[in-house]
């Protein structure tokens, strides 16, 4: 019986070194093979974007797949543009003022991808590469 639990310990004892040498071992393998960090579809550059207000243009390329309103706080964060926007829930963002002028009763911001009049939120439009992005300050909704 003796002899038994003195086996025991001793196969557990080698099974823990096993296992040490094991995992110390691959984390030096790890430590010392070259890598390259791995891009996500997210990150993969896209292309060069326009965004034109009032036809003066805005290009900046983006990454991954972006809305609208990605675009735009881009652009915001860059300092290249300026607006307000008001977030409705379950209908997304708003934009109610850019670059200084304000929406009024008569005139409002509407967006135009490609030259068509989107009828899409810009909190779920998905920008695809190449394309025109345009906010004309007009009468109509």
């Amino acid at each position: 019986m003796q002899n038994i639990k003195k086996n025991i310990i001793l196969i557990t004892f080698l099974v823990l070194v096993i296992f040490i040498f094991y995992y110390i071992g691959k984390t030096y393998v790890n430590l010392l093979s070259p890598t390259t960090p791995s891009i996500s579809r997210e990150e993969k550059v896209v292309g060069k974007i326009t965004l034109e207000i009032n036809d003066v243009k805005y290009e900046s390329n983006i990454s991954g797949q972006k809305t609208v309103s990605d675009f735009m706080d881009k652009l915001k964060e860059e300092g290249r543009i300026d607006f307000k926007e008001k977030n409705y829930t379950g209908m997304g963002k708003f934009i109610e003022e850019i670059n200084g002028i304000k929406n009024s009763g008569e005139k409002n911001w509407i967006y135009y991808v490609n030259d068509k009049k989107s009828n899409i939120g810009i909190s779920n439009y998905k920008i695809n590469l190449g394309d025109v992005v345009s906010w004309k300050y007009e009468k109509g909704y």
